[in-house]
């Protein structure tokens, strides 16, 4: 079995949120979530009531040595604490009592020896971990799991698996006017529910499963560690890995399956944020009127990133160590971006995966070169406006605000 990050799951200041039980698709995993190894950490050192509250804030309770194995995970995730810098290696922590009705607490250190342990002492918790596992067409956030985060003056209520922590469909920027750049990244204000990702972009039919809306800028957080409400020491800030998708720029998905962040997250011990951008023609579609310039998908990704940059932190992700990646499409945009001024200092690394720039064409290798303005709109845009009746048009850009988004997207030409 893999091992539990989320054993070194930190869950300060996390508190159960009820709410309406929700769950994607139908068929749950068969597998049981653990091997009885899994446990979530409360790093927020605590005398032994306050630990038990604790967990039973998260529905658990203090993990048993007892009745559950402490080698396979738990034996590599404690001493990592020490190597983060986070505990010292003589750390002790809380566990259940031998019975539960007797007076006398416990502890345990790094190695897996439990002993005696004053109750009034202040000490990081073990809970269990019970959550379910999810898999490419199921997960359970229904309120049992889920756990609310302050995030600046908001409150973002997400959901946990056996794994990571998950917060779905967070919008990261306000709607865009079509054709217009996304600017500023924002936060919702009050409380918001994030345990369902938000829809694609507007896309081809038969590119994504669940259809797909011009209201689309949205991302989703997968961490293996939540900071105390209160903020977290440096050390305890997670590395953050930033994907973009692949498709070609005319598809693509942030809540693909294939690409979900979960084992990212949990097998990396890093935060993982995929992220939604526009595509094809509402994506690059540019015009000669000196404000509709195309590329609106690449603000999408930076203002991505400047969210990223503002509020990964609440998230348990260290925003000065931020790896941007993806692959094909998601890995030329990632090649853009590096030479991209607006982006300076939002990345730190970068991985391209499958970079479409530099293949050999023709025989002869080559870079990719990008098309001026003048060159996209007479080779791409003009199409795509004879194509609508939109050509020759007083104002091309109101023409083809008559036309749904969808059908922008599914016309003969394309582009990006």
């Amino acid at each position: 079995m893999v091992r539990h990050v989320a054993t070194s799951v930190r869950a300060e200041g996390t508190k159960t949120q009820p709410g309406q039980r929700v769950t994607t698709d139908t068929k749950a995993p068969t597998a049981a979530p653990t091997n009885g190894t899994a446990a979530i950490l409360v790093h927020q050192p605590s005398p032994w009531l306050s630990a038990d509250t604790a967990c039973k804030l998260l529905g658990e309770t203090p993990w048993n040595p007892d009745t559950s194995a402490f080698s396979g995970a738990l034996n590599a995730s404690l001493p990592y604490q020490s190597r983060l810098g986070v505990f010292p290696a003589t750390q002790q922590y809380w566990v259940a009592k031998s019975t539960a009705n007797s007076t006398a607490c416990r502890s345990i250190d790094a190695g897996g020896k439990t002993g005696p342990a004053e109750c009034a002492a202040e000490l990081p918790v073990l809970c269990t971990q019970s959550a379910p596992l999810s898999n490419n067409t199921y997960a359970d956030n229904g309120a049992a799991w889920q756990v609310t985060q302050a995030v600046n003056q908001t409150l973002v209520t997400g959901f946990r698996d056996a794994h990571t922590w998950k917060f779905r469909g967070l919008r990261y920027a306000r709607r865009p006017t079509r054709f217009g750049y996304s600017e500023g990244a924002y936060l919702e204000g009050g409380e918001i529910a994030a345990v369902s990702p938000g829809a694609d972009c507007a896309q081809p039919v038969g590119e994504v499963k669940n259809g797909s809306s011009e209201d689309c800028l949205f991302l989703n957080v997968w961490t293996p560690h939540l900071p105390r409400m209160a903020g977290a020491r440096k050390a305890e800030l997670r590395p953050v890995m930033v994907y973009l998708y692949g498709g070609g720029f005319t598809s693509g998905s942030g809540k693909n399956p294939n690409t979900d962040g979960t084992n990212l997250a949990s097998r990396g011990d890093v935060v993982s944020v995929s992220v939604n951008y526009r595509v094809g023609n509402l994506g690059f579609l540019a015009f000669n009127d000196g404000v509709h310039k195309g590329n609106y998908a690449l603000s999408d990704m930076i203002t991505a990133l400047e969210w990223v940059k503002q509020h990964i932190q609440y998230f348990g992700g260290d925003a000065d160590r931020v790896t941007l990646f993806g692959e094909s499409a998601g890995a030329q945009a990632t090649h853009i971006l590096l030479g991209s001024p607006k982006a300076r200092g939002l990345f730190h690394r970068a991985i391209m995966q499958s970079d479409p720039q530099g293949y050999p064409r023709d025989g002869k290798f080559s870079w990719m070169t990008y098309d001026t303005l003048e060159r996209a709109y007479n080779g791409g845009t003009k199409r795509v406006l004879n194509q609508t009746g939109c050509l020759g048009a007083q104002d091309e850009v109101a023409c083809l605000g008559k036309l749904s988004g969808l059908d922008i997207v599914n016309l003969p030409t394309n582009v990006k």
